[in-house]
């Protein structure tokens, strides 16, 4: 009997620990709590998606500077990081603090996209007119 009281006392000291370690841990983050005016828009955190309108919690990170955004990043530049500053937040985040960070999502995204494509398309005459004052160079020489 006593070595099992024993044996109950000597986990409960291990797993208290175990726990304790946890929370000091958890101490060495920063915390975002991201929020927007529409439902089921993803979230990413410098890059990284981390999860759909409602979040459960906050997104434990490292204190330091952070991108939030629901863009995805993939599509971002920096032309559309310029112009679309409700969809983008730059942030710097605390040890052991939390910082509530909310985008404006109504009619951006759709935004985030038609500047995506006229950038292409830039980049296309731009290419283009290049490559043909190239040809009349040569042609001309």
């Amino acid at each position: 009997m006593k070595k099992a009281y024993n044996l109950l006392i000597l986990t409960s000291i291990l797993l208290n620990g175990a726990w304790s370690q946890e929370v000091d841990d958890l101490k060495t983050y920063g915390f975002i709590n991201i929020a927007t005016d529409s439902l089921d828009v993803p979230f990413f955190v410098d890059g990284f998606y981390v999860g759909n309108h409602p979040l459960k919690g906050p997104i434990p990170v490292l204190p330091g500077f952070h991108e939030v955004s629901y863009i995805p990043p993939d599509i971002q530049d920096e032309t559309i990081k310029k112009t679309l500053t409700e969809g983008i937040k730059r942030i710097y985040v605390a040890e052991n603090d939390t910082l509530d960070v909310f985008l404006f999502y109504d009619h951006y995204l759709t935004q985030v996209e038609s500047l995506h494509q006229e950038l292409q398309i830039q980049n296309y005459v731009g290419f283009s007119l290049f490559a043909t004052l190239l040809f009349v160079m040569f042609r001309i020489f």
